[in-house]
C-alpha cells in the first residue's frame, strides 16, 4: 500500500486531469456514483484529519496572525473579489457567479497539507488552518453564500449547514479525537493504511464531479469560454494574494509557502457536491472544472515560490547550514 500510496502522491496532477476528462467523456457511466459522494467525502475528511489533534491547534493561539490573515483571504477578500468579478463578466447568467462565489467559500484544501510539505512549507500551520478551517466550515459556507448570493438562489440553508457536518465537521472532529487519544500514535499506523484510500477517493470524487461538466463542453459558448477563463485567472490570484500578504508581514519563507498555498488551493470536491445537491446544475460548472488544472497549476506555482528572491535565500541557507554540518 505504501507503494500504492507514493505513486498517487507523485502523478496525482496528472491523474485528476485524467479521471476528469473521463468523467466529463463517460458521463452516463460515472454520473450515478453522485448519489454516494457525501458518504465517500466523510471518509475522505476522517483519513486526512488523521494527522493531528486539538493539541496542533495551539499553532493558532501561538502565532495568530497568518492564522488570521489566511482565513481573511479565504473568506472575505477572495469571495468578495469573486462576486465583483462574476457581476461584471457574466450580468446575463448569475449562476456562474453564484458557482464562482460557491468555489471560493468553501474550506481550504486538505491537499494543501501535499503540496505545502513537498514545498518545504509550515506544515504545523498549515494543519492548524486546514483543521480549523474545516471544523467552521458548516457554518462559514452557509452564511457566505446567503450573504453574496442568497438574493439569486433559493439555499436551504439548515441543509446545507446539517450535510457539511455530516461530510466534515464530524469526521474531523472523530478523527482529531483519535488522535488526541492515542497521543499521536494514529498518525503513524491507521492514517498510512488509509492514506491511499483516501487518494482513490478524491479521484473518485472528481470523476463524478466532472460528469456535470459534460452537457456544458458539448457545446461551449463565449460565455462558457469566460467562466473556464475566470476559474483560472481566480485560481492564480489567490496564490498571488496570499503570497504578497506574506511578503508585505515579513514572515520566513516556509510561512510564506503556507499562506500562499493555503490561499489558493480550495475543497473543490466538498463545493462539487453541494453545487450537486443543493443547487440548479448552471453552479456546478466553475466548481467541477476547477480540478482540471488546480493541481497542475499548483506544482508550477511551487516551483514559482522557490524561484523567487526569498525562496532562493531560504535554500542558499540550507545548503550553507547543511555544509557546515557536514564539515563538523
Amino acid at each position: 500500500m505504501e507503494k500504492l500510496d507514493a505513486f498517487l502522491g507523485r502523478h496525482m496532477a496528472v491523474l485528476i486531469v485524467a479521471f476528469v476528462l473521463v468523467g466529463i467523456a463517460l458521463p452516463d457511466v460515472f454520473s450515478p456514483i453522485n448519489d454516494y459522494t457525501m458518504v465517500l467525502f466523510a471518509f475522505m475528511t476522517f483519513a486526512n484529519s488523521l494527522g493531528g489533534g486539538f493539541k496542533e491547534m495551539k499553532e493558532v493561539v501561538l502565532h495568530p496572525l497568518p492564522v488570521v490573515v489566511i482565513f481573511g483571504l479565504l473568506h472575505i477578500a477572495m469571495p468578495l473579489l469573486t462576486l465583483a468579478a462574476g457581476s461584471l463578466l457574466f450580468p446575463d447568467a448569475p449562476l456562474f457567479t453564484t458557482g464562482l462565489v460557491l468555489e471560493y467559500a468553501i474550506p481550504t484544501g486538505v491537499a494543501s497539507l501535499m503540496w505545502v510539505s513537498l514545498g518545504g512549507g509550515n506544515t504545523t500551520l498549515c494543519l492548524s488552518v486546514v483543521l480549523l478551517d474545516t471544523l467552521l466550515a458548516p457554518f462559514v459556507i452557509p452564511l457566505t453564500l446567503r450573504l453574496l448570493v442568497g438574493s439569486v438562489v433559493e439555499m436551504d440553508t439548515m441543509g446545507m449547514m446539517g450535510d457539511l457536518m455530516i461530510m466534515v465537521a464530524i469526521p474531523a472532529l472523530i478523527a482529531m479525537t483519535m488522535y488526541h487519544c492515542s497521543k499521536g500514535r494514529v498518525a503513524h499506523t491507521l492514517k498510512p493504511r488509509l492514506a491511499p484510500y483516501a487518494k482513490l477517493t478524491m479521484l473518485v470524487l472528481v470523476l463524478a464531479n466532472a460528469t456535470g461538466c459534460a452537457p456544458f463542453l458539448r457545446d461551449i459558448t463565449p460565455t462558457l469560454a469566460r467562466v473556464i477563463a475566470a476559474v483560472f485567472a481566480l485560481c492564480l490570484l489567490g496564490f498571488f494574494l496570499g503570497y504578497w500578504a506574506g511578503r508585505a508581514m515579513g514572515v520566513d519563507f516556509p510561512t510564506l509557502v503556507t499562506m500562499s498555498l493555503n490561499s489558493g488551493i480550495r475543497n473543490i470536491a466538498a463545493g462539487s457536491v453541494l453545487a450537486i445537491a443543493y443547487f440548479p446544475t448552471d453552479v456546478l460548472f466553475p466548481v467541477a472544472f476547477s480540478p482540471l488544472f488546480l493541481q497542475a497549476t499548483t506544482a508550477v506555482i511551487v516551483k514559482i515560490l522557490h524561484a523567487t528572491a526569498p525562496g532562493r535565500a531560504w535554500a542558499a541557507a540550507h545548503a550553507s547550514a547543511e555544509g557546515v554540518e557536514v564539515s563538523r
